[in-house]
């Protein structure tokens, strides 16, 4: 059966928004959900509805497009839609699925749609990281090479994600924690809360807490991270 995802359609201009929602109206493995028209709106519908895609225009009064992701923690595929190709690199830094310029064509969505399909399509447990491997991580500071084993607490801030290193350093990248999740080894990373994942090789011990949470310390980090009771029995097991 064919996956049928949701999505938000953000722009400020009423004809623009009403063009593009007909376009993906045609198309019956998309359901437009929600429309916004400034980074207010759009912060409030998406939040409520957690759609699969947000379609989001650029350059909008007061705030732009950048504007609304700094302000959220949203895990789904962002399709920006402009009338300038100038945002393009900038896009693509964000972790942009896609980049159309108007006028958007139906053929265009159509095969936006298609890559979309495949890469949902695709096994998710064969991308996985190796726990010895090495990852290329790129900040506004420097660009370096760090060993997977070497990562004790990857914590989600908004829409990036900060990354502890066992020698004390922090990396904060534009990365939802969900694609973490699904790539480090499930064997080795545990989510523990909403915002944070953790390497259990570094987890010493668990505290009960209130409401059935936990605290968890981990080795080289300075305070406890907190557990939720959703996710306590994963990494209690993990220890039994």
């Amino acid at each position: 059966m064919q996956e049928k995802y949701s999505a938000v359609v953000i722009d400020d201009e009423r004809l623009a928004r009403q063009r593009l929602i007909r376009l993906l109206n045609k198309f019956d493995n998309v359901e437009v959900v929600g429309e916004a028209y400034d980074v207010s709106s759009a912060k409030r519908i998406i939040e409520n509805l957690t759609p699969d895609i947000i379609f989001l225009d650029i350059q909008m009064p007061k705030q732009s497009g950048f504007d609304l992701l700094d302000q959220l923690s949203f895990e789904g595929r962002i399709v920006f839609v402009s009338a300038y190709d100038n945002f393009a690199l900038k896009a693509f830094d964000v972790n942009a699925f896609d980049y159309m310029v108007k006028p958007v064509r139906e053929d265009r969505i159509e095969k936006m749609l298609e890559r979309l399909s495949k890469s949902e399509g695709s096994n998710i447990s064969n991308q996985r990281f190796n726990y010895e491997d090495k990852i290329f991580i790129s900040d506004n500071k420097f660009m370096k090479f760090v060993n997977l084993k070497e990562i004790i607490l990857i914590q989600s801030t908004g829409n990036y994600s900060k990354i502890f290193i066992q020698n004390g350093e922090k990396h904060l990248l534009y990365r939802p924690l969900k694609d973490w999740e699904n790539r480090l080894p499930s064997n080795k990373f545990c989510r523990i809360h909403r915002t944070s994942i953790v390497n259990i090789d570094y987890v010493e011990k668990l505290e009960k807490w209130f409401n059935y949470s936990f605290r968890v310390y981990i080795a080289g980090f300075e305070a406890p991270v907190m557990m939720s009771k959703t996710y306590s029995s994963v990494l209690r097991n993990r220890f039994s």
